[in-house]
């Protein structure tokens, strides 16, 4: 049998690309005995760190997951396990562990794994957890392509500004300088959270 002289091969075909399943997260991996995930960007930097050298941030009081093998171990598992639903369930246990240790793998998750409902249920924890660096990373959620993680994210704002009681600098032991700051800027953060917003109504019926 002759060749088809009108046959022309296609200069974009690779058969040796492995396909992607959109369920699939993103394989990077990160090895926690060395790397620490920033809580308020999601960046992963050198475990040996005290400032995330992206946002700034100090994490000198937030101690690193490699330290804690059941939590690496689950830190693991949420990145980079193939089923959803398997790192949903990570995600989770590692939210009820109520440690701040685990702030950067959820932001990570939010912010990077493509499923939404694993996206969702990190969001949830890291509102249960309403730390102050959580701010931003629900700011940037707010944009998230699902409705259902946009509203979890909305009301992970709210836990924080609820949780987060401004103090009164006129009481009690004098704070520093550096306390002060700190304080002003959570205010100014929190009094951009609406009390409520359109999101809500239009996705209380999913």
């Amino acid at each position: 049998m002759g060749k088809d002289r009108n046959f022309r091969p296609d200069p974009n075909y690779n058969p040796y690309r492995v396909k992607q399943t959109p369920s699939a997260p993103k394989r990077t991996f990160i090895d926690f005995n060395t790397r620490r995930i920033c809580p308020a960007c999601g960046l992963d930097i050198k475990i040996s760190h005290n400032f995330c050298k992206r946002c700034g941030v100090d994490l000198s009081a937030i101690e690193p997951i490699g330290k804690d093998e059941i939590s690496k171990q689950l830190a693991i598992t949420a990145v980079t396990d193939p089923d959803p639903g398997v790192r949903k369930e990570a995600v989770d246990t590692l939210g009820s562990f109520e440690d701040n240790r685990v702030l950067g793998v959820l932001t990570y998750v939010l912010l990077n794994d493509p499923d939404e409902n694993v996206r969702r249920e990190a969001a949830d924890e890291l509102g249960d957890l309403h730390h102050p660096y959580s701010l931003d990373v629900f700011t940037k959620a707010l944009k998230d392509e699902s409705a259902l993680v946009r509203k979890e994210a909305i009301e992970g704002l709210k836990k924080i500004k609820k949780k987060t009681k401004p103090k009164k600098l006129d009481e009690g032991k004098p704070e520093s300088r550096e306390d002060k700051d700190e304080i002003i800027e959570a205010e100014e953060k929190l009094k951009e959270i609406p009390e409520e917003t359109s999101e809500d109504s239009n996705t209380d019926s999913i």
